[in-house]
C-alpha cells in the first residue's frame, strides 16, 4: 500500500544526536558550535549520535523510511555546511537525505522564514501538495513542535535524542512495513498520553 507518511522532517541536535559534553571545550557538542564540531574525533562524533548500536538503529529506521518512499528532511537551527553535513557524512547517514533537503541557520530558505521551522515545513509541504497527515515533524524543542502542530503531525522527543521506543514508534507510524499486521496499521497514533 501507499506509505503512511510522504515526508519526515527531523531536527538534528538532541533528535538525531544525543549531545555529549566535550571535556576540553567544557561544552556540549551541538551544531551551532562549529569550533567544537570541527574539532571532534571520529569516536566523539559516533558518541554524539549515541554510539554504534544507536547509529545502527537510526540507519534501520532511515532505510525503512526510504523503502516506504518517504522523503527525508533535516531542519535545524545548527549550521548546515560546517556542522551537520560533515557529521552526517562521518557516520554514514548523509546518503539518506537529499542535500537540498537539509536546512540549517545558514540556509537562505530557513532564514527567509526567520528560522521558524514550521513556516519552512509548511512551504515545503505546499510545494508537494501534502496534507497535514502526509508529514511528520520530529523535534526536542516544545517551541518548534507547538509552532508546527497545526501544519503536520508532530512528535516531541522526550529526552536527549530519539530513544529506542520513539524510533520504533516512528517506524510503526510511517512505514507500512513497520506494523506487520495490516489490520493494526491504523492503530499507531501520536496520542499525547503515549509517552
Amino acid at each position: 500500500g501507499p506509505p503512511m507518511k510522504r515526508g519526515v522532517f527531523f531536527d538534528f541536535d538532541s533528535t538525531l544526536t544525543t549531545p555529549i559534553k566535550i571535556a576540553r571545550f567544557n561544552r556540549y557538542a551541538v551544531a551551532d558550535r562549529p569550533e567544537i564540531f570541527g574539532n571532534m574525533t571520529a569516536e566523539e562524533i559516533v558518541a554524539n549520535f549515541g554510539g554504534l548500536p544507536r547509529l545502527a538503529r537510526l540507519r534501520t529506521l532511515l532505510t525503512a523510511l526510504r523503502e516506504a518512499s518517504c522523503e527525508l528532511f533535516i531542519v535545524s537551527i545548527g549550521f548546515r555546511d560546517h556542522c551537520i553535513l560533515p557529521h552526517l557524512r562521518a557516520v554514514g547517514l548523509l546518503d539518506f537525505f537529499p542535500l537540498e533537503n537539509i536546512y540549517g541557520q545558514d540556509s537562505r530558505e530557513l532564514r527567509s522564514y526567520e528560522c521558524v521551522k514550521g513556516r519552512l515545513i509548511a512551504s515545503l509541504m505546499a510545494a508537494r501538495s501534502w496534507s497535514h497527515e502526509d508529514a511528520l515533524f520530529i523535534d526536542d524543542s516544545e517551541k518548534h513542535i507547538r509552532a508546527a502542530a497545526e501544519i503536520c503531525n508532530v512528535l516531541h522527543v522526550a529526552g536527549q535524542g530519539l530513544s529506542d521506543s520513539e524510533l520504533d514508534h516512528i517506524q510503526a507510524l510511517t512505514c507500512s512495513g513497520g506494523v506487520r499486521d495490516p489490520a493494526l496499521a491504523g492503530t499507531a497514533t501520536l496520542a499525547s498520553g503515549d509517552r
